[in-house]
């Protein structure tokens, strides 16, 4: 009898040692799979079609770290690995490489102080930009029926997708339901000493900044960012172009457009209404690139709601950019389907997404875009812990 209370009390000390060493850290992550049937078509022809199997970027595992230091002071950590669900990223394997299939070590991550003050965060971290609006109103987003780069909303690492490396954010505490949110990166050392740090996603100068309001029951914020761009790479023109179901449709400067060197400012407004269970939102943005007679410009409508277990979702987009002489592409985007959610953490998803380009001239063309129309039916399954 003593040797089996023995054992109980060892047991528990075994179980209560690694929570104590624990205090004050959480673990927790989302894991999701999604299955697309997609098909490009050109002038009434199927240019191509197939299924394919997808995580979209929503697979992810962090720590969260928080300590109370006195003064009303906490110190904090965070290091998120943004982790495929249905396997690896290497090209001809067949696998998830859509624009938004995460790298490992992609995540967010910073070392932070938070008070009275509000909070500084130091590292990879959340664009203001991207997380006003953007995704966070996005109910669709890290799936085939998401806006960004399908037409609704602007990608690229300073649009609504990516993270801001060498970086600080501050965010003000709220006071009278207004919040203020701004990133800047002081990096100037490039890499390996050159300060043309064509890698990295946030270099000297580069900023973000938003201001939002939210009271009785509405929501309206501003938001801007700019990206120099020394080599070229780190900045995205929003540009659609159709290459198929396993990139879907991504935004990028054509590969020998000659745009190293430009420089990008966008601008984004929006306003959200909660009616009860039912929200609708508005957002637009001007994306203007140095160099570029006329600015593109994003317009996103999303309604959504909760039903009991169902959460059903309309979202509507249309892009406009006359970037390139003589052609004014126009990409239209619609998407409509539900969440099915069991219990907290856990749901099913499905529906329907179109994007449509046209306004494409021989010029456009030559850069690899077409006009067309892709089409996808999706379905998946999503965990957070």
């Amino acid at each position: 009898m003593k040797r089996k209370v023995l054992t109980a009390a060892v047991s528990a000390a075994l179980v209560v040692l690694p929570v104590a060493a624990m205090a004050g850290v959480k673990i927790g992550g989302m894991a999701q799979g999604e299955i697309g049937y997609w098909k490009d078509s050109s002038n009434g022809v199927v240019q191509s079609q197939g299924t394919n199997m997808l995580d979209n970027g929503r697979g992810r595992l962090w720590v969260e770290a928080n300590q109370k230091l006195g003064y009303g002071l906490t110190g904090m950590a965070f290091y998120m690995l943004k982790i495929n669900t249905v396997g690896g990223n290497s090209a001809g394997t067949g696998i998830d490489q859509s624009p938004y299939a995460p790298g490992t070590d992609a995540g967010e991550k910073y070392v932070g102080l938070k008070g009275g003050f509000g909070s500084i965060e130091l590292g990879n971290i959340a664009s203001p930009y991207k997380y006003t609006g953007g995704v966070m109103w996005d109910a669709f987003v890290t799936t085939d029926l998401q806006a960004r780069g399908n037409g609704g909303m602007a990608a690229g690492v300073f649009g609504q997708n990516g993270f801001m490396m060498n970086s600080i954010l501050y965010q003000s505490p709220d006071f009278s339901g207004f919040h203020v949110a701004f990133a800047y990166s002081p990096e100037n050392a490039g890499v390996n000493g050159s300060t043309a740090a064509s890698g990295l996603t946030a270099q000297h100068g580069d900023y973000a900044a938003a201001l939002q309001w939210k009271a009785m029951g509405w929501s309206v914020f501003v938001a801007r960012d700019h990206a120099g761009a020394p080599a070229g790479t780190q900045t995205y023109k929003p540009y659609a172009t159709p290459v198929g179901v396993a990139n879907g449709l991504q935004y990028a400067f054509p590969a020998g457009s000659g745009n190293a060197g430009v420089a990008q400012n966008n601008t984004k407004f929006g306003v959200k209404y909660n009616f009860g269970p039912v929200a609708v939102m508005g957002q637009a943005e001007n994306l203007q690139t140095s160099g570029e007679a006329n600015p593109t410009r994003d317009y996103f409508l999303g309604v959504d709601g909760a039903v009991g277990h169902w959460t059903p979702v309309l979202q509507l987009g249309d892009t406009t950019d006359k970037y390139y002489a003589g052609a004014d592409v126009k990409v239209s985007y619609v998407a409509v389907g539900a969440f099915y959610n069991f219990k907290k953490g856990f749901s099913l998803y499905g529906g329907y997404r179109q994007t449509h380009i046209t306004g494409v001239n021989a010029h456009v063309t030559a850069t690899g875009a077409s006009n067309g129309t892709q089409s996808v039916f999706s379905i998946g399954m999503r965990k957070v812990f």
